[in-house]
């Protein structure tokens, strides 16, 4: 139902508009909504077991700790409806448990809908799929096609989060870039094992279907799919401000269990610079054309009259170019639970 990513058109050139910390606010914002890229620091944990409250545990925990954003889509016509619920693709304890309206609303549905089922990439086809995609062929070096300052800033930040610059120097520079970021994210109280959309996952085995609107391949195309200018300009946005990360992470996990809107689209989508080519252009592409694509699968269930309840990134379901204003656009009735 969803469209294969196409590929990111070059920038005639980039412009460095940003303020401090929107390096790593938009490093963050474009990785939030990746899935498997949380899933630590080498990408070899692909499934690793959730660590949250179990179901049966948050019944009896009392006060709900967090109040996230749920909305129930309808046609106008039909009564069957489908849930948008919208998760960080990490978390901690304050996040669970999660309030009955959420839960209820997941053992209303029939099918949980995800962006990628995490669950099903193992740590042999995450790593070979990343060696595929990420790896420069044999022979060429990351220090050969970057500029050497950037090469000499990138070996000190790899130095200083443990990493060694062995492991480094075959990768692509998007790869390389994300590999920063989820050593620094590994520094932080948070874990793609407390993800939300893990937790639901982890609900529906033996349950309940799951259906994964993309690919690992179309999700890591992302980045592999930028020209080497953009590649280059992605570390560098990696490596400006990479130690404010865990700010940033605190500040969108609390936007995100209080359920504030207006914050949440300021530190996600306000990170993206629209007088930049290159960050304008990926907007497009990890946004725009994502939300198109998954509010075409939204009304694919409606119409088929599906009881569905589809969890993906909160970057998906809020700003003009969200779901959530699209699908209401559209003539689809759209009630925030």
């Amino acid at each position: 139902m969803v469209n294969r990513i196409g590929a990111l058109a070059p920038a005639d050139r980039l412009i460095d508009t940003r303020t401090p910390t929107q390096g790593v606010r938009f490093v963050l914002a474009l990785l939030l909504f990746v899935g498997p890229l949380w899933a630590g620091p080498a990408f070899a944990q692909a499934a690793a077991p959730h660590e949250s409250p179990s179901d049966a545990a948050q019944k009896e925990s009392g006060e709900t700790a967090s109040r996230p954003l749920l909305w129930r889509v309808q046609h106008p016509a039909q009564p069957e409806p489908v849930y948008l619920f919208g998760a960080l693709h990490f978390g901690d304890d304050s996040f669970f448990p999660l309030p009955d309206k959420v839960l209820d609303a997941y053992r209303d549905s029939d099918v949980l809908a995800v962006e990628l089922d995490v669950s099903r990439v193992g740590p042999e086809r995450m790593h070979a799929t990343l060696d595929r995609m990420g790896r420069y062929p044999s022979g060429v070096q990351l220090s050969e096609r970057i500029a050497p300052a950037l090469w000499e800033q990138l070996s000190q930040a790899s130095e200083r989060l443990g990493l060694q610059t062995e492991s480094i120097v075959h990768l692509r520079p998007w790869l390389a870039a994300l590999q920063l970021v989820n050593l620094q994210v590994a520094r932080s109280d948070y874990r793609a094992g407390q993800g939300v959309d893990r937790y639901f996952l982890d609900l529906a085995k033996g349950q309940k279907p799951v259906e994964p609107l993309e690919t690992l391949e179309q999700q890591l195309s992302l980045f592999a799919g930028m020209t080497e200018v953009e590649q280059s300009a992605f570390l560098e946005h990696t490596l400006e401000d990479l130690e404010a990360t865990g700010p940033q992470l605190r500040r969108m996990a609390r936007a995100w269990r209080e359920g504030d809107r207006s914050d949440l689209e300021s530190v996600i989508l306000g990170a993206f610079d629209r007088e930049d080519p290159f960050s304008h252009t990926l907007y497009q592409r990890v946004f725009k054309t994502r939300n198109e694509a998954m509010a075409s699968a939204v009304e694919s269930y409606l119409s088929a009259q599906q009881r569905v309840f589809l969890v993906v990134g909160i970057g998906h379901l809020i700003g003009p170019d969200g779901l959530v204003d699209n699908l209401r656009q559209a003539g689809y009735r759209v009630e925030r639970l």
